[in-house]
């Protein structure tokens, strides 16, 4: 009668953990998974930009570059929006900017004033109103 009962015991156990672990499951996915209506068609790194076109773009620059532009092109945006730019030199956040996207196709651009100890991997990660990944674009300083 014991040995039924520790069974039992241990049957309950194992039921209750699987039930637990099912009711555990995420209901809805993360924003990593998330889709965004938009996209970004273009993102380059320049040293300028002329009429919302980059000028001299590259993936290294100078430490003396002065500032770097990352430009971009926008489509999907079916109502006035924006998106973000987050400048990362290894995986410090040096600066968030928010800019309009009011229509698509569209294009615009973020700068980032760089001072010569600002030397390293850089990365900028475009984002939606909804801190949806949407692409980024990666460069050296030297």
């Amino acid at each position: 009668m014991k040995k039924l009962l520790v069974l039992a015991a241990v049957v309950c156990l194992l039921l209750g953990g699987v039930a637990r672990s099912q009711d555990a499951k995420p209901t809805g996915g993360s924003k990593k998974e998330q889709k965004s209506e938009l996209s970004i068609e273009k993102a380059v790194i320049a040293k300028g930009v002329d009429k919302l076109e980059p000028v001299e773009p590259g993936e290294s620059f100078s430490k003396d570059v002065g500032k770097v532009y990352c430009v971009v092109k926008v489509v999907g945006a079916k109502a006035e929006t924006e998106i973000k730019f987050i400048w990362l030199l290894g995986d410090k956040n040096l600066g968030t900017v928010s800019v309009p996207v009011k229509s698509s196709p569209w294009r615009t651009f973020s700068y980032k004033t760089i001072e010569p100890s600002m030397t390293g991997d850089w990365k900028v990660e475009i984002r939606d109103a909804d801190d949806i990944f949407l692409t980024a674009v990666s460069f050296k300083i030297e």
